[in-house]
């Protein structure tokens, strides 16, 4: 049995913003299935901003891509042949064969999702990476007690909107930068953010120093920029900094570049520490757990934005750094 499928390709490397043009659209056909895989059809895929730094030379641990490349991301899609018996036709699984409606693989390397646990797509987002990371953010890294005041940056994307909520939990009080006027008003008044903050407008450091007269105890970083540099001058002695994105700096010819006012890290005895969702280990069988506990009780809110169709995906992923999204960025595929 022949299978085509449809890929998002490597046009060419953006320079600066990432454009929709940078990519194509072309078929693939897929080889015949040998012993033990499985062909599987995409029905949800997710756009991160990540993804943005293989297309760089400066791509460290995720790598770099060229011309022609399809780029990987987590997927959810269904077996629709299988030579594997683990994995029999009509199983839904989760994969990192994004930015494509269709793919042939080793059964090994894809995960059969439990129906139970909700929607599919949220695989993809809350109880995903996305989840994962901002529990490991404030949980695990900054551990805000009740009473101290977080500052959360790029609070209406996807790890913000979860990060958000759980320092809320905490007893925290809650300070957060959003890209519009109506994202601000939507954190304030639907997630109960303290005080928010539209980083396009505002002066940043001037929203600080009045929302936060005392200082910050604690700073989510996931944006990078000048917003980092902001937030490192608004922070309290020995306060602590979790480091997770770099998401203003993306375009930058250097995006790896350290914040502009480093010597505050010094000077106030900042404990700085980045983490990534992706070297958490086994935690995360203990995460998404809890957070599913907290989705069905209600406690938790979360968002998508949903593109339809995998043309629309290059400029999705571009809206991506436009701050155009709240909540998760997901492409949906027919059938």
């Amino acid at each position: 049995m022949s299978f085509t499928a449809r890929e998002v390709r490597v046009a060419r490397l953006p320079r600066g913003a990432v454009r929709a043009d940078d990519f194509t659209i072309v078929e693939a056909p897929l080889p015949d299935l040998a012993e033990g895989e499985v062909a599987v059809r995409n029905s949800w895929f997710s756009l991160d901003p990540y993804m943005r730094l293989p297309l760089t030379p400066r791509a460290g641990l995720h790598g770099a891509v060229g011309v022609g490349s399809v780029l990987d991301g987590a997927a959810v899609g269904t077996v629709i042949a299988s030579r594997a018996t683990s994995l029999p036709e009509g199983t839904v699984v989760l994969s990192q064969k994004g930015w494509r409606d269709g793919f042939t693989a080793r059964a090994e390397t894809l995960q059969p999702l439990d129906p139970d646990l909700g929607p599919p797509q949220w695989r993809l987002g809350v109880l995903g990476l996305t989840g994962i990371t901002a529990w490991v953010g404030v949980e695990v890294t900054l551990q805000p007690a009740p009473g101290e005041t977080i500052f959360i940056s790029g609070g209406a994307g996807a790890v913000g909107l979860v990060a958000c909520q759980l320092a809320r939990r905490r007893g925290a009080r809650v300070l957060a930068s959003a890209g519009s006027d109506e994202k601000v008003a939507w954190l304030e008044r639907e997630i109960g953010v303290d005080r928010a903050v539209n980083y396009r407008t505002a002066d940043m450091e001037g929203f600080l120093r009045e929302a936060a007269p005392g200082g910050l105890d604690c700073y989510f970083d996931n944006v990078g920029g000048e917003t980092l540099s902001a937030a490192l001058r608004a922070m309290r002695v020995q306060g602590r900094v979790g480091l997770c994105g770099a998401i203003a700096q993306y375009g930058d010819d250097n995006y790896r570049a350290g914040p502009s006012d480093f010597f505050a890290i010094i000077e106030k005895g900042l404990t700085v520490t980045g983490f990534n969702a992706g070297l958490t280990g086994p935690r995360g069988g203990e995460i998404l757990p809890a957070l599913s506990t907290l989705l069905s009780s209600g406690e938790l809110v979360w968002r998508e934005a949903v593109v339809e169709g995998l043309d629309a995906a290059p400029s999705a992923f571009a809206s991506l750094f436009d701050g155009a999204n709240t909540g998760k960025m997901l492409v949906r595929l027919a059938g």
